[in-house]
């Protein structure tokens, strides 16, 4: 399977409906009490959780170039706000004109982010034996713990983990959503999730606690998920990391491959 722009955009499209279907779920908690919004221009797709501060949840994907005409109304949403605007721009989607314009508006480019896949039917790596390490698709009643490890993984504060647990457990029984939480030597100390939509999995997230780091646990919850979406009959698995980071390492040696790196712009102060 080589990289091709249909692929690269099937990439980005899978990833916009794993944004859509987690910001929909958390949308859903208590009328909207975290006050989600999403929008779309052209084929720019617009995230916002005004009470999660940060890039994670407030981020534009998708064609930003394609809605370049349109970059003053997505400016605009993220000014309403008072949130800082961030777009994931990958290379398929750019052109010289349209960064021209990304500079004029005042955005500049600050980061690059690695989107890695790899073809579940040849590509995949043999489960290894880790007797030391167990992984366990969690039950609704876990996720308290499941937030804890992430906020520790993450080097988040403590009284953050309710908030993830809850954020996470909505998601519990929509289709699509799995949920792992892996022991080192009978100590909880990671976590993992899964997406799957139309045959297309994706590596959700990941955590491990700087406890049990260097020990197998990442690569481990890697390709137990991999494993996971070929039992459900998946042909394709997506990654996304830091470039050149630890976890793109991981997922590399796990049988992923580099597919790009995306832009990362924001809007200068």
């Amino acid at each position: 399977m080589v990289m091709t722009k249909d692929l690269a955009n099937h990439l980005e499209m899978a990833e916009i409906k794993m944004f859509k279907s987690r910001l929909q779920a958390i949308k859903e908690i208590e009328n909207n009490v975290m006050d989600v919004k999403m929008a779309q221009f052209d084929e720019a797709y617009a995230f916002s959780i005004k009470h999660i501060p940060g890039p994670s949840y407030n981020v534009v994907k998708g064609n930003g170039v394609c809605s370049e005409n349109k970059l003053g109304e997505i400016l605009n949403f993220y000014r309403g706000r008072d949130i800082a605007v961030r777009i994931d721009l990958a290379p398929q989607f750019v052109n010289a004109t349209s960064l021209k314009k990304y500079h004029e508006a005042g955005l500049y480019q600050s980061d690059f982010h690695a989107t890695l896949y790899c073809n579940l039917d040849s590509e995949v790596r043999e489960m290894a034996d880790h007797s030391s390490i167990k992984i366990r698709q969690i039950t609704e009643s876990e996720f308290n713990n499941y937030g804890k490890i992430y906020v520790e993984g993450f080097d988040m504060p403590a009284f953050l983990a309710e908030n993830v647990a809850r954020n996470n457990k909505v998601l519990h029984d929509k289709p699509g959503w799995s949920f792992y939480i892996a022991s080192l030597n009978n100590e909880d100390v990671g976590i993992g999730s899964l997406f799957i939509k139309n045959g297309t999995a994706i590596l959700a997230a990941s955590a491990i606690k700087p406890s049990a780091r260097n020990q197998g646990v990442h690569q481990a919850l890697i390709k137990f998920r991999i494993h996971a979406a070929i039992k459900q009959n998946c042909d394709l698995m997506i990654g996304h990391a830091k470039f050149a980071s630890i976890s793109q390492n991981n997922m590399e040696r796990c049988g992923l491959k580099m597919a790009y790196t995306k832009s990362i712009w924001i809007e200068a102060n």
